[in-house]
C-alpha cells in the first residue's frame, strides 16, 4: 500500500521509490480502435524516473469523454507507418 503525504495526492513511485507530483499534461489513449488526445489531463509523475500514474476516477472520465464525443475541440489527422526493418 502507498503512503501519501501532505504534498503529493499519489505518494512514492512504486518503479523508484521518488516523489510524484501532479502535473497537467496532453495523454494519448487507444479506447476502442480509435486514438484520442486528451488536453489537461491531471497526472501523477515521478521526479526521478518520470514514471506516469494515473487515477482510476481519470481513466474512467477519459473512457466516457471518448466514446461521448464530449468536449472535442478539434479532430487532428495522424500519419501511420509501417515499420520495416533497415537492411
Amino acid at each position: 500500500m502507498q503512503k501519501t503525504n501532505s504534498k503529493t495526492k499519489y505518494g512514492r513511485c512504486e518503479n523508484c521509490g521518488g516523489i510524484v507530483v501532479e502535473k497537467r499534461l496532453t495523454v494519448d489513449r487507444r479506447i476502442g480502435r480509435k486514438l484520442h488526445e486528451f488536453e489537461n489531463v491531471p497526472v501523477g509523475v515521478c521526479r526521478d524516473c518520470g514514471q506516469r500514474i494515473y487515477k482510476g476516477p481519470v481513466l474512467e472520465q477519459l473512457e466516457r469523454m471518448a466514446r461521448g464525443g464530449v468536449n472535442v475541440k478539434k479532430t487532428i489527422e495522424v500519419p501511420v507507418s509501417r515499420y520495416k526493418r533497415a537492411v
